[in-house]
């Protein structure tokens, strides 16, 4: 370990207390009334709607502002057998949200829909006039957005011009200007919805759920479809809390017994096929290997597997993604150390980090988000290429990442983005004046407090709670995600009775520990070979996930951070 204690330790208190007829109501321990407090989950109909809601919990997709206007664009194209064009991002979130698109609707309109997903290396995200200008050419009446075009005034501009409507489903934040569409739908254009947070396929879902309405023969081919859903939702890191709860919880549960046969081809292929799935698995198996075909050649290959209806096909497709995601790997490991080495000849590390590189752009957004979280600071990595520099940021709790670009506008030709991560494109010849006006945001807006890394820990509890009742209690909090983490447990002053490095190089940590003869096992994966420090220690505090290993059938700590147990 290169470290007994890296993180301070954050323990979340809350005021409210769960009236003792509510816990009974639901069977919930005083902890996981903790637990759910602190999800600002309070009262009866949150805790109903997080432990029972399902499709009838769903709000109605007409409080979605444009929804109406869209639902009668959409059914009316339909009707008439028109040509239309569904135009998407390639990210999980975007391919997955086109596939929704195209598997529901073509049955309805056999041979007139369209697809097109840009390039990430060529194109780049969002509409291009280009790709629109064929579409135009090639008889398209309507154009769908799936995850993008809330910023794109010009290319909106242009389809209204060559009498071509428009609607737009985004998620992504808005800029001062609306795009001229016929209907928008995205659910951050309005504090009238009730759930914001929708991931790009969930606003596609939201209108296809709609189109039920008026053709009632699209409800179950959507529902049949929910799996996409959840893997473009959890993929997307947006809060599974309220609605995207529901559609993940959903989502999962038609994945296990998937009828899309491209799905089931990348089960096979990562071992997952049979197992009961969690939102881990899709946000760390599933969903990288979906992206990586779009950060290094073209994601219409992960469409492709989802919309393909042969097995063979389908297993070449789904081993294609394997074979690039660990392309992917090697790439990312690369413009990692090449950007480590330009830190390390900085004099001084700012409260942001702006590198530039001849790098793979397809990658710099991963590579970014490890940085940011390695060294606990803004990070936005650029690639050169020509006179253009091509970036992705990522960012830490307490700094709004989009909102930071916005105050270094008159740096950017085009930026876009949320809170936590941000694509961007300048000139390269106003590096050094994006750079310095970047750190200038971060200099005004984070304090010493914001740059110390910090672990969120939900509760400080006695090693004996360690139980299997304890773990089936945490399960009923799942799926896990952004806004709804595993919940990250301490035990305090835990007698350490073995230490020891496992795996190639002594990478991971082992720990046996205990107390009044009962013992636990812990695992701190990359934690590295134990310290002399820890080797001579006799008492330690441990933050972990509980879970249970495969292996034995027995509990085990998952190390989160430990430190020396104070001498008293």
């Amino acid at each position: 370990m290169e470290k007994i204690h890296s993180k301070k330790w954050k323990i979340s208190s809350v005021e409210h207390h769960f009236p003792p007829e509510l816990l009974a109501e639901f069977g919930l321990t005083p902890l996981m009334g903790k637990l759910l407090a602190k999800r600002k989950i309070t009262t009866r109909e949150e805790v109903r709607l997080f432990f029972q809601g399902g499709r009838a919990d769903l709000p109605s997709p007409f409080l979605l502002p444009g929804m109406e206007e869209a639902v009668e664009l959409l059914f009316s194209a339909l009707e008439r057998q028109e040509r239309i064009l569904i135009y998407g991002d390639y990210d999980v979130d975007g391919i997955t949200a086109v596939a929704l698109l195209l598997r529901t609707l073509r049955p309805f309109n056999t041979g007139n829909i369209l697809y097109y997903l840009p390039k990430r290396l060529e194109e780049g995200y969002g509409l291009h006039q280009q790709v629109l200008a064929k579409a135009v050419k090639y008889g398209c009446r309507l154009v769908i957005t799936a995850d993008c075009g809330i910023t794109a005034i010009t290319e909106a501009t242009y389809l209204q011009e060559k009498g071509v409507r428009l609607i737009l489903t985004d998620h992504h934040e808005p800029g001062p200007q609306l795009p001229p569409a016929a209907a928008l739908l995205n659910p951050k254009v309005s504090s009238v919805y009730p759930y914001p947070q929708l991931a790009g396929v969930g606003v596609v879902f939201k209108l296809l759920q709609g189109l039920a309405a008026k053709r009632p023969e699209l409800e179950n081919v959507l529902w049949e479809n929910i799996d996409l859903v959840a893997l473009g939702t959890i993929a997307d890191v947006v809060p599974l809390l309220g609605e995207n709860r529901i559609l993940v919880k959903e989502g999962l549960r038609q994945m296990n017994n998937t009828a899309n046969t491209g799905l089931k081809a990348l089960l096979a292929q990562t071992g997952l096929a049979g197992k009961q799935l969690a939102a881990s698995h899709v946000g760390y198996i599933l969903g990288p290997r979906v992206n990586a075909v779009g950060r290094l050649g073209d994601p219409t290959v992960a469409l492709r597997l989802f919309l393909e209806e042969d097995p063979a096909r389908a297993r070449k497709l789904a081993t294609l993604l394997e074979t690039m995601n660990q392309k992917r790997q090697r790439v990312e490991e690369k413009v990692q150390q090449e950007a480590e080495a330009l830190i390390a000849q900085s004099p001084a590390v700012d409260k942001a980090l702006v590198l530039a590189g001849a790098w793979h752009p397809g990658v710099i957004g991963i590579v970014a988000n490890r940085l940011a979280d390695k060294y606990y600071r803004p990070t936005v990595l650029l690639s050169l290429e020509g006179e253009r520099a091509r970036g992705s940021g990522r960012s830490i709790p307490g700094f709004h990442l989009f909102k930071a670009l916005e105050e270094c506008a008159d740096c950017l030709i085009k930026y876009g983005g949320h809170e936590c991560a941000a694509g961007l494109e300048l000139e390269k010849n106003r590096l050094a004046e994006f750079k310095a006006a970047f750190i200038a945001v971060a200099d005004a807006r984070l304090s010493p407090e914001l740059l110390t890394p910090a672990l969120e820990v939900e509760e400080d509890i006695p090693v004996e709670a360690l139980t299997k009742d304890l773990l089936a209690d945490l399960a009923r909090l799942t799926p896990f995600g952004e806004g709804n983490p595993e919940p990250v447990l301490v035990c305090r002053d835990v007698n350490l009775l073995a230490c020891y490095g496992v795996g190639k190089d002594a990478k991971h940590l082992k720990l046996k520990v205990g107390k009044d003869g009962a013992s636990w096992e812990a695992i701190g994966f990359n934690f590295g070979a134990p310290t002399e420090e820890l080797e001579g220690a006799k008492r330690v505090d441990l933050a972990f996930n509980l879970e249970l290993n495969d292996w034995n059938n027995q509990l085990q700590l998952v190390l989160k951070d430990l430190k020396l147990a104070e001498v008293s």
